[in-house]
């Protein structure tokens, strides 16, 4: 009895909702639906996943629901006109959606990129390409800094590579440096969140080989990285909400204790962590993509 007509005109006046997130098949009434699209998505972000796209997809679609999917092609220029970010796969939908829900919107599509390893960060920087995003040349001034904090091997580009460097200051401080830095929109993290599995595993192999080995130094090595990680989670909030520009992460390692978001306190910015470079990329893309909705309708 109730169409997503409704839905989208409850979720407009819905100050509890943030961003709204559609699955759908069919639209009954196509005026309705866009006008209430363009009213919705200038206030909030929409975030599309849509069945029923290819011939055997319709044939599901009409022997589920009874109604027929829509011509894709003039479903796709209603979601553009209207600003509906439309994703194609389901993991699309929950990532790009737990990221207008942590993270502010990046001005630009302008991308600097810090990795533990060179390898991720050549990945990320060949998907940014991909996708639209630009990874700009790091200014002489960062280069100055980093020099002044990392071994003299390191990449000297964007991306960072910090080279594994253990220090756990080194990630705090080229995070807060290439945000400072007016050529960059956003900052993708890459390895820093995750190494405590790595230690907790290579812990659990010193006392497997060792008996004997200090339990107390192994409970420190363990503790240090879980408390780094608090503090890192902590530090890129406290980032966001000083210079106003999205954080995104991906993480080395995950386990059953892994998060996507991580709120801190009652915080509206939360720590954003992906277990892909392709998923980080995508969705700072797409709220891209909505930033520059926005932009053309002021």
């Amino acid at each position: 009895m109730i169409t997503i007509e409704d839905y989208m005109e409850g979720f407009e006046i819905d100050d509890l909702t943030r961003t709204v997130m559609l699955y759908i098949e069919s639209v009954k009434n196509g005026r309705r639906f866009y006008e209430s699209a363009c009213r919705v998505g200038r206030k909030k972000p929409i975030v599309l996943l849509k069945g029923g796209q290819t011939g055997v997809g319709n044939r599901a679609a009409a022997s589920h629901t009874g109604a027929m999917s829509s011509d894709a092609k003039v479903f796709n220029a209603v979601c553009r006109q209207a600003g509906i970010i439309k994703v194609e796969q389901s993991m699309d939908l929950l990532d790009l959606s737990a990221a207008f829900a942590s993270v502010p919107l990046p001005r630009g599509n302008r991308a600097a990129i810090m990795t533990l390893g060179g390898g991720w960060g050549v990945i990320t920087a060949d998907l940014c390409a991909n996708y639209g995003l630009e990874v700009p040349s790091l200014p002489k001034s960062i280069l100055s800094f980093l020099d002044g904090i990392l071994p003299p091997y390191w990449s000297r580009s964007n991306p960072v590579d910090i080279v594994g460097e253990n220090d756990p200051a080194i990630p705090l401080t080229t995070l807060e440096e290439l945000l400072k830095w007016d050529g960059c929109d956003a900052v993708i993290n890459l390895g820093i969140m995750g190494r405590r599995i790595f230690v907790k595993r290579m812990v659990a192999s010193v006392r497997k080989a060792d008996e004997n080995y200090p339990q107390e130094i192994l409970d420190m090595a363990n503790q240090m990285l879980v408390d780094f990680e608090k503090k890192y989670i902590a530090h890129i909030v406290n980032l966001m909400h000083t210079y106003e520009k999205p954080i995104f992460g991906v993480s080395l390692l995950t386990d059953q204790e892994d998060q996507t978001v991580y709120r801190v306190g009652d915080d509206d910015y939360k720590g954003l962590f992906y277990e892909t470079p392709e998923r980080a990329v995508k969705a700072l893309a797409r709220m891209y993509e909505y930033q520059r909705y926005l932009s053309a309708r002021k």
